[in-house]
């Protein structure tokens, strides 16, 4: 072979590679739309600007790991306006022109294929609209969406794309202070604008990127379907984050953040820094000293509040007692002892008398089937899985048993829920315009106080009482109020066998003391895997924001726990 011919062939090998490569069609831009409804389902508009080759006879939106999800109502336009025939489930193995302005559904396991037809070649404008179920997901302390809006699989590409969130409600809006936002695998922003979450890419998806998408709303704002109790969004955010930059604030900071520390610093230098620190210090505790007096002036005069408030949330109201502590420890000990007590006053717990190992009788702690109706919080509900769970077979509750449970490793995941389930805070600003809240529970908490100044001693009252000892138990005020009722009422604890244990302190037996101390090591070690984490990042302020879901770029990594979505492929072929 001659050197021009092996040069000829080489050239035409070249042209032939190049023509398959620029054969190949391109997805311009990628803009999606999530309208999300109260009950958590979603209206999904995707809108694909398309240069369309020969190649392949359809395109396709894989959605892996969807259940308990589903996809409903689809349907897909183009940019000449016509609607394509749904012809339900879709064939795969028809021609370009059998499949032209059609459009149908492939039910996998576990997910859905949305297909269309491609129709003529050229620049092209899809529409594709559909419905999935439970989009959001409750969990015990927060709502989300952790969803994959284009999987990694996906060919092509988008040279740009954008995910833009709202409410169905156009009266509700998405913020930094209420909600959170995080992406993963790919390069891009996020952003809240105009009371809707954005995500938009900063350059064009190459082949291993993705648009993880996972996304925060407070409890309360939606009433998602869906409510996943046996595990906790700040754990799934934790597995997302296992891989990702989200708290590396070395890569945050920026030159124009090392000079301001540095001009900031040799400032300080040159006005003295101990002397500013000094003051400071000094006018930030009188402020919080006026804050407290003016708060504790205020509990000391609020209207007395006589029903048991925020329909008998406790956790609600020791997030409350808690915010307002001004610089002392959260408390969360007699969360627990009050919740204890509250679950013997429903009956799931109770102490009765049972045959021991020896044959004697004696006072035990006896965990009961909990009913179905019973509306208790999700620390409750998770406080009877462990008891139950601890118990056995013999439904009765030894303190060693106890101990023993929570310190087994296979335990690890459910005894770390309730944790977080107990931990959860809330700051002062919150409660900026939850005054009504505020008046019923700390209303609740001076009438308590001042029970034997309280008009109302008539024995109507009494069948509240049990849940008065539940509230001042986690107020910190039980003993004295159970001595006040004793002297207005005495015949009330010889009466009902329930108020008696707990005036005798028998329902707060030896399991309570075990439970709390066993609770309060497991909160120490929470708070210190908090604090290493916190100081392995170096605590930027831009770096804390991003992380804790105001925005920022994404993370190229991340995005473990099981997204839906994942999985499901997608493009042309």
């Amino acid at each position: 072979m001659t050197v021009k011919r092996f040069a000829a062939l080489l050239m035409m090998s070249f042209v032939a590679s190049a023509g398959v490569l620029f054969a190949q069609s391109r997805l311009h831009d990628l803009n999606i739309r999530v309208v999300i409804g109260k009950n958590g389902d979603a209206r999904i508009t995707e809108t694909r600007r398309m240069t369309i080759t020969d190649e392949g006879t359809e395109c396709y939106i894989g959605l892996g790991n969807m259940s308990p999800g589903k996809v409903e109502d689809l349907t897909v336009s183009d940019n000449t306006g016509l609607a394509y025939e749904h012809v339900g489930t879709w064939r795969t193995d028809r021609n370009r022109e059998e499949k032209a302005e059609r459009c149908g559904i492939i039910e996998k396991n576990g997910g859905y294929e949305l297909c269309w037809g491609l129709g003529k070649s050229g620049e092209r404008t899809y529409t594709t609209s559909y419905t999935i179920t439970s989009l959001v997901r409750g969990y015990p302390d927060a709502d989300a969406i952790r969803h994959v809006f284009l999987d990694k699989s996906v060919t092509p590409k988008p040279e740009r794309a954008k995910v833009t969130i709202e409410s169905a409600d156009t009266t509700q809006r998405f913020d930094a202070e209420t909600c959170g936002i995080w992406g993963f695998q790919f390069k891009g922003d996020l952003r809240f604008e105009d009371g809707k979450i954005i995500v938009e890419t900063t350059e064009p998806m190459n082949s291993e990127a993705a648009l993880y998408v996972m996304a925060k709303f407070p409890k309360g704002m939606l009433n998602p379907t869906v409510q996943d109790t046996d595990d906790t969004f700040e754990h799934k955010k934790q597995l997302a984050f296992e891989g990702s930059d989200y708290g590396d604030a070395i890569k945050e900071e920026s030159f124009w953040d090392d000079v301001l520390s540095v001009l900031k610093a040799i400032g300080i230098l040159l006005c003295g820094a101990a002397g500013l620190w000094g003051l400071f210090l000094l006018v930030k505790k009188m402020m919080t000293t006026t804050k407290r007096k003016k708060h504790e002036k205020w509990t000391q005069t609020v209207g007395y509040f006589r029903s048991v408030p925020l329909e008998g949330n406790l956790q609600q109201a020791n997030e409350m007692l808690n915010a307002f502590n001004y610089g002392k420890e959260a408390d969360y000990k007699r969360l627990v002892s009050a919740t204890i007590l509250q679950m013997i006053n429903e009956g799931a717990f109770v102490v009765q008398s049972v045959m021991t190992e020896t044959g004697r009788m004696q006072n035990r702690f006896v965990v009961k089937e909990l009913s179905l109706e019973k509306d208790l919080t999700p620390l409750a509900y998770k406080m009877h899985e462990i008891f139950k769970k601890a118990a056995g077979d013999n439904h009765v509750l030894d303190p060693k048993e106890l101990e023993t449970f929570m310190s087994d490793k296979g335990n690890r995941k459910l005894v770390r829920t309730f944790i977080d389930l107990l931990c959860t805070k809330r700051d002062v600003s919150y409660y900026k315009n939850k005054q009504a809240e505020m008046n019923e529970v700390y209303g609740f908490k001076r009438f308590l106080s001042d029970f034997t100044l309280a008009n109302e001693r008539n024995l109507t009252e009494t069948k509240l009482w049990r849940d008065y000892i539940v509230w001042a138990t986690l107020f910190g005020n039980a003993e004295q109020v159970v001595k006040d009722m004793k002297a207005i009422n005495p015949e009330f604890f010889k009466m009902d066998q329930v108020a008696g244990q707990f005036s005798d302190g028998v329902a707060l037996p030896a399991v309570d003391s075990s439970f709390l101390l066993i609770t309060e090591g497991l909160i120490e070690e929470r708070e210190e895997r908090r604090r290493k984490s916190e100081s392995s990042s170096k605590k930027s302020r831009h770096s804390a924001s991003r992380s804790s879901g105001e925005g920022g770029r994404s993370s190229w990594g991340g995005g473990g726990g099981g997204f839906s979505g994942e999985g499901g492929g997608g493009g042309i072929r």
